[in-house]
């Protein structure tokens, strides 16, 4: 007789079936309490069952009568210690199927030498296979004797040392990505000192064009192939095109800079006239050009100035960059004093 069939009884059928879902929960326990069993994986292990265990006691408790109180935490907490044992224990407190039955899952079992040694293996990342181990070494190799050549410009081996330093996590083995806008400071050049070094690298073959794609998706990431010829160089290799690194601003008088953006406070009045004139967010390419003029490139650089709304009501947003040794507090003053200046300058001409 099926169990949907009609007439059929199902609570014994339930009492069997949820019964052997809690067994399968407390192995869990069971294998988190091996002896080679690591910290790591017992606590996730352990923290699995309990989420198991809160669910399938309650369920089990009901459909044996066995009342609330054999559904409480602290009634059946121990298993989380115990397992397969605690699991009899609490059975047969409760009267709750045959105690010899359900604790058989915490004997041990006995392991082949071959399944020991398959549970303490440790699982590789991708890309640290033996052939992936194998082309990086040789990619070292190659280029560590290329670094001691006299053809090769500083700037060339500040970006192959670079290229080389993060070759160890990137999938796959001999590729790298770098970023067009901030690879010269992270070599510590300027960007055309970047470019030549990317160009040198290019026609010297030790390094080439992941695809097409990265040369036209107008992207930031820039990937592309160490080689080592003989062993990973492609048999038509894309030609060399120009990549223009770094971008407008990334130093300022030499030095690195960060990003800022700034709202210009204006007086109630001054804000109010200007309301008049800007009903929309609009750029301020003349603002922008002034308050670079009069505050200095070797101060700041500025990216942006323009008319932005907050709560229907114009004001100026500036986006900067200064060098992080600069007195940030002092540059917005000075934006402040410009902008309102300029903005008064607008008013009275027209």
């Amino acid at each position: 007789m099926s169990i949907f069939s009609g007439g059929f009884n199902p609570v014994p059928w339930l009492r069997e079936k949820t019964v052997s879902a809690l067994q399968y929960a407390v192995t869990l326990i069971d294998l988190a309490n091996e002896p080679d069993t690591t910290i790591w994986y017992k606590r996730k292990l352990t923290n699995i069952a309990e989420g198991q265990l809160s669910v399938l006691v309650p369920i089990v408790a009901l459909v044996h009568d066995a009342g609330a109180d054999a559904a409480d935490y602290e009634q059946w907490k121990h298993m989380l210690d115990g397992g397969s044992f605690a699991l009899g224990t609490w059975c047969k407190k409760w009267k709750i199927a045959d105690p010899r039955g359900v604790a058989v899952g915490s004997l041990l079992e006995v392991r082949t030498h071959d399944e020991i040694e398959e549970k303490s293996e440790e699982s590789l990342p991708a890309g640290f296979d033996g052939d992936a181990v194998e082309l990086r070494l040789e990619i070292y190799r190659s280029m560590t004797r290329r670094l001691l050549s006299e053809d090769l410009s500083d700037s060339a081996k500040r970006l192959l040392l670079w290229l080389l330093s993060h070759l160890w996590i990137n999938e796959p083995p001999d590729v790298v990505t770098i970023s067009r806008k901030f690879l010269p400071t992270d070599i510590g050049v300027n960007p055309e000192e970047a470019s030549e070094a990317y160009r040198q690298l290019y026609e010297l073959e030790l390094i080439e064009m992941l695809n097409k794609q990265n040369r036209e998706d107008g992207q930031d990431r820039l990937s592309v192939r160490l080689i080592v010829q003989g062993i990973n160089d492609s048999r038509h290799p894309l030609e060399f095109q120009e990549v223009k690194f770094g971008f407008p601003g990334a130093r300022v008088a030499g030095k690195l800079t960060s990003g800022q953006g700034f709202f210009v406070r204006l007086p109630d009045t001054l804000s109010a006239t200007l309301g008049w004139w800007f009903k929309e967010k609009q750029e301020l390419p003349e603002l922008r050009d002034e308050l670079q003029e009069r505050i200095g490139e070797d101060t700041i650089y500025v990216e942006q100035a323009e008319i932005q709304m907050r709560e229907d009501k114009p004001i100026i947003f500036v986006q900067f960059r200064y060098p992080l040794d600069a007195e940030l507090e002092l540059l917005e003053k000075q934006l402040t004093k410009f902008a309102r200046e300029w903005v008064e300058q607008k008013l009275v001409r027209y």
